[in-house]
C-alpha cells in the first residue's frame, strides 16, 4: 500500500512537471520556433485583464535602456530566458558633437561629394568620441520561474553608431548572437561558457546590425554586411555570399523546407529576397520582393515580405526550387522594420500607423483600421491562441478575427510595470481632477507623460510569447505577465 502511495505522488510530481515544462513553452529565436511570430504550444490566453490590472510575475534586475543597451528581444528555451544587450560605460565627459548623423529623410541639401565629405568626418569625429566610452556585451540569462538572474556573460565590445541589437538564438544547447564589430560567438546555453568567437572579414565602420543568426545543417547563417555561413561547431567561415548581390544588415535570414530540404530565405540590398543552400551558400534563386528591413515570413511554400514603402507593401510569393512567383500585393500599409504574422488563413500586418488583416489566398482585404499611436514602427506582431498582441507604447491584444477589428486588451503600463486600462490609472493619478485646476493640463499631461507614457515596452524591441506567458522588455528591465486563462495545474494541486 505504502509503495502504491509513493508510486502515485511520484507519479502525480512527474505529471506535474511534465505539465509545467509544456506550459513553459518555447521561443528560442527572433520571432520564435519558426521565424513567424506564431506560438506553437496552443496555450489558450486570457481575453481580458483582471478588473485593477495585471502585475507582472516577476520583473529582472535592471537593463539598460535602448540609448545605452540596445533593442535586441528576449528568448525562451528549456525554461530559462535569454537577453542579449550592448552597453556603453562613460569614461570621460564630452562637448556638443559638431557633425551630428542625420537620417537619410532629414539630411540637408549636399552635394554627393559634400555628403561624402561630411560622412567622412562625421565618422572620424564619432571615433575620436568613442574613446570617452568602453563598450561591453552582455549576455543574459534569467530562471523563467522568477526572473532570477542565472549567468551573466559580458564581452569586451566595440563602439558603434547605433548600440547593437540582434537577438539571439538558441540551437542544440549553443547560444549563437552577432556581436558588434563584425564579431560572432557561440555560447554554452546552460552555463553561459565562451565555445568559439569569430572576427567576421570586411571593414567595419560605424554599422550596427539587427539580424539574427538562423542554424541549418550544421551552418549557422546571418546577415551581417553580407550574407555568411559558419560551422555551427567551430564558428570556421564556410561560406560569404556576395558582397554586393547579399548585401544587408539589418533583416534576418528565415528556413523554408523546400522538396529538397532547409533553405535560407533572406531580404538583401537591391530590394530582393534571395534563396541559398545551407552547406554551399550557392544562390538557388532571386526575386525583386520590395523588401527591406523587415523579417520575411514562411508558410509552407508561401512567403510574406514587408516592404518599407506602400510601392513595397505586402506581398506574397509562392516557392518552388524554380524561384519565387508573385501571387499578390497589398499596399495599403508598410514598414522599416516590422513582420507580419499568419493565424490560420490570414495575414495580420503592421504599418505606419495601420494594422491589417488580410487572406493569405488572395490578398483581398478583410478589415483595415487605424491605431491611436504616434509613430509606431520595427516593432513585430506576436500570436496564439487565435489572438494577436502589438506591444508598442502599451498593449494591445486582438482576436484574429477576419470579419472585424476586434481588440480584447488595450492597455498601458505604469512604473511598476502594471498593465491596466489608460482609464484606471487616469483615475489612481487623479489627472480628470487635476485637468480641471488652473494650469491643470499641463500639470496633468507632465504627470501622464511621467508615470505612464514613458513606461511600458521598449520600442522597436518585439515581445517573446510561450506558455501563455508574456515576456516583454521593458524600458529598463525585463518583465514576464501570466497571459494563460484559467487556473494552472500547479495552482489546483
Amino acid at each position: 500500500m505504502i509503495c502504491s502511495v509513493r508510486a502515485l505522488l511520484l507519479l502525480g510530481l512527474w505529471l506535474l512537471i511534465g505539465f509545467e515544462a509544456v506550459a513553459a513553452g518555447q521561443w528560442p529565436g527572433w520571432r520564435g520556433e519558426q521565424r513567424d511570430g506564431l506560438s506553437h504550444d496552443a496555450a489558450p490566453l486570457r481575453s481580458q485583464l483582471p478588473a485593477d490590472g495585471l502585475a507582472p510575475l516577476w520583473q529582472s534586475e535592471k537593463i539598460p535602456t535602448a540609448g545605452n543597451g540596445g533593442w535586441s528581444s528576449p528568448i525562451v528555451w528549456d525554461g530559462k530566458i535569454y537577453l542579449f544587450s550592448h552597453q556603453r560605460q562613460t569614461v570621460k565627459k564630452l562637448g556638443k558633437q559638431k557633425y551630428p548623423w542625420f537620417a537619410k529623410e532629414s539630411r540637408p541639401e549636399v552635394t554627393q561629394e559634400q555628403y561624402a565629405e561630411y560622412e567622412r568626418k562625421r565618422r572620424d569625429e564619432d571615433l575620436e568620441r568613442s574613446r570617452a566610452f568602453t563598450f561591453v556585451e552582455v549576455l543574459y540569462c534569467l530562471d523563467g520561474g522568477s526572473g532570477k538572474t542565472l549567468w551573466k556573460n559580458e564581452h569586451p565590445s566595440v563602439y558603434s553608431r547605433f548600440l547593437q541589437s540582434g537577438t539571439p538564438i538558441v540551437d542544440h544547447g549553443k547560444l549563437y548572437v552577432l556581436g558588434a564589430g563584425l564579431n560572432a560567438r557561440a555560447l554554452d546555453a546552460r552555463t553561459g561558457r565562451d565555445l568559439w568567437q569569430t572576427r567576421l572579414p570586411g571593414e567595419f565602420v560605424d554599422e550596427f546590425m539587427m539580424s539574427s543568426f538562423v542554424v541549418a545543417d550544421g551552418v549557422a547563417a546571418v546577415l551581417a554586411g553580407h550574407l555568411r555561413g559558419l560551422d555551427a561547431e567551430t564558428g570556421k567561415i564556410l561560406w560569404e555570399g556576395d558582397p554586393q548581390r547579399t548585401k544587408g544588415v539589418h533583416s534576418s535570414p528565415v528556413l523554408w523546407q523546400s522538396p529538397d530540404g532547409p533553405r535560407l530565405v533572406a531580404n538583401v540590398a537591391g530590394r530582393d529576397t534571395v534563396c541559398l543552400e545551407p552547406k554551399t551558400g550557392h544562390e538557388i534563386w532571386r526575386v525583386q520582393s520590395e523588401a527591406n528591413l523587415s523579417t520575411p515570413v514562411i508558410v509552407g511554400d508561401r512567403m510574406l515580405t514587408l516592404g518599407s514603402n506602400r510601392r513595397g507593401g505586402l506581398r506574397c510569393f509562392q516557392l518552388s526550387m524554380k524561384g519565387a512567383e508573385l501571387v499578390w500585393k497589398y499596399q495599403r500599409l508598410a514598414d522599416k522594420g516590422s513582420s507580419p504574422v499568419v493565424v490560420g488563413d490570414y495575414v495580420y500586418a503592421q504599418g505606419e500607423r495601420r494594422l491589417a488583416c488580410v487572406e493569405l489566398a488572395n490578398g483581398h482585404e478583410a478589415w483595415n483600421t487605424t491605431l491611436d499611436l504616434e509613430s509606431p514602427q520595427y516593432t513585430s506582431l506576436v500570436a496564439g491562441d487565435g489572438k494577436v498582441i502589438y506591444a508598442f507604447n502599451g498593449l494591445l491584444m486582438f482576436a484574429a478575427d477576419p470579419a472585424e477589428f476586434r481588440p480584447l486588451i488595450e492597455a498601458k503600463f505604469d512604473k511598476q510595470g502594471l498593465i491596466a486600462p489608460e482609464k484606471l490609472f487616469r483615475q489612481r493619478l487623479k489627472l480628470d481632477e487635476i485637468e480641471r485646476g488652473p494650469g491643470g493640463q499641463v500639470q496633468a499631461l507632465k504627470i501622464y507623460q511621467r508615470e505612464i507614457s514613458n513606461q511600458g515596452p521598449l520600442p522597436c524591441s518585439s515581445p517573446a510569447l510561450a506558455g501563455g506567458r508574456l515576456y516583454l522588455r521593458l524600458r529598463d528591465r525585463l518583465a514576464c505577465y501570466d497571459l494563460s486563462a484559467g487556473t494552472r495545474l500547479s495552482e489546483k494541486l
